[in-house]
């Protein structure tokens, strides 16, 4: 039987990555298929190894722990990848916890489809008290398609956050991402835009749930608009580290900032005096549209590595 390899990165998140690692180990519907997890830890002091230390042991569930300890992003997705044993390379992010049919619905749909990747959704919950509220869509994956759908064409708006990849079409490079990206991300965007320009095709796997938990630190809207832009920036951006470059592409995606920043900026200033939140809503979407139209490197801050937020 082909094996499985999920890869974790971590930094310095002991409570997050034991839940995440827990929803690994005790994945079910495999049958006798291989299974085994890449720890990558981005962590100076190497945290993540007691985390590892202190688990359960899971019958037929293989942790291979590696320390990376100079904090980056795609660095840490291309160790667990160069160390990765598997067919089928798994990414679950150390925030997230995956449901128990995870592997088993990615693999069902790759073999149903033949995709060479597919994505499942992405439910956001608050990792503490209260209520995640309106923050909930900014933190999930929502697809409005069925099983097995092909998904190629919104590449766009994929991510490696719950993901199945076939290596040999799809990671085959020394390092398929880009470290460039290790401070602000990105690095899956600009993998997933080149995997579809070289015709690779993607499938969803609506039962493959994951669920992400949003720590409160992050529900707030300043954190929220620096996320937006950033993503806006990475819709633009990725079209000029292809080969070769795509500026029609990333000068489509201007466009689309420029109406979108004036839109939704009216929009926020015009319900600021009446409903807060609503006002909010649009002003996160005007950074979005900002970040389409200020794409270039000195503008991009910095959510990973030294930037990190917990």
């Amino acid at each position: 039987m082909d094996a499985v390899t999920i890869v974790i990165p971590t930094l310095d998140r002991p409570a997050p990555l034991r839940r995440a690692l827990l929803s690994a180990l005790t994945q079910q519907g495999l049958d006798d298929r291989q299974l085994e997890i890449v720890v990558v830890d981005n962590s100076r002091d190497g945290s993540a190894r007691r985390t590892i230390d202190d688990l359960p042991e899971a019958p037929g569930r293989l942790i291979r722990y590696l320390s990376l300890p100079v904090p980056g992003v795609a660095s840490a997705r291309n160790a667990g990848v160069a160390a990765a044993g598997g067919r089928w390379i798994a990414f679950l992010d150390d925030d997230q916890e995956a449901s128990p049919l995870w592997i088993a619905s990615h693999l069902a749909v790759l073999r149903a489809t033949g995709a060479d990747a597919v994505f499942g959704p992405v439910e956001a919950l608050p990792d503490g008290p209260g209520e995640i509220g309106g923050f909930a869509p900014y933190f999930s994956r929502t697809i409005d398609r069925p099983d097995a759908a092909d998904v190629t064409d919104l590449g766009a708006y994929l991510g490696t956050n719950n993901s199945m990849f076939e290596r040999a079409r799809c990671l085959d490079e020394a390092a398929p991402f880009d470290p460039t990206l290790d401070q602000t991300g990105g690095e899956d965007s600009l993998l997933i835009r080149r995997l579809v320009l070289s015709g690779r095709r993607f499938a969803f796997a609506a039962s493959a749930h994951v669920i992400e938990w949003v720590p409160p630190r992050r529900l707030n809207w300043a954190y929220v608009r620096k996320r937006k832009f950033l993503s806006g920036q990475i819709r633009s951006f990725v079209n000029l580290k292809v080969s070769p470059a795509r500026w029609g592409d990333t000068l489509i995606w201007m466009a689309v900032g420029a109406a979108q920043f004036a839109l939704a900026g009216v929009a926020a200033a015009a319900f600021a005096p009446f409903d807060r939140e609503r006002s909010s809503r649009a002003l996160a979407s005007a950074y979005g549209g900002l970040g389409k139209l200020l794409w270039m490197p000195r503008f991009r801050p910095a959510l990973y590595g030294s930037g990190h937020v917990s």
